[in-house]
């Protein structure tokens, strides 16, 4: 079977562009000073870590006081998934993919071009 990417929600999202950019684990009180929202309540952020690590996206390690977390994943790791798992789901995955490959800017395609002969793509 194929692996499941979740969707998330909006602040889960939030949550883990967080994550995503630091190179280290936070724990929930370091992601709560990140995030562009002040008005989130401490718990709520810890719940958002608790749901993310159940949906496999988060894992969880402890520290001497609290828990810390990291993604399982890296953020194009996510996005390809997704993309993938969406396609799956397509009845005509050609036309599907065209209709991609349309809505592509003409770097985008060189990038995707660059990816299907090999190359590595440039950040």
């Amino acid at each position: 079977m194929a692996e499941e990417y979740p969707r998330l929600g909006t602040l889960e999202h939030q949550v883990m562009d967080v994550l995503w950019d630091c190179p280290d684990e936070l724990c929930a009180r370091r992601v709560l000073e990140r995030l562009a929202t002040t008005s989130l309540a401490y718990t709520t952020v810890a719940t958002v870590l608790t749901n993310l690590t159940r949906k496999g996206m988060l894992e969880r390690m402890s520290t001497l006081r609290s828990w810390a977390y990291r993604p399982t994943m890296s953020r194009s790791e996510y996005v390809a998934g997704c993309m993938v798992q969406t396609l799956r789901g397509a009845e005509d995955r050609a036309a599907a993919l065209q209709e991609l490959v349309g809505r592509l800017g003409d770097g985008e395609r060189e990038a995707l071009r660059g990816a299907l002969e090999g190359r590595p793509t440039p950040r």
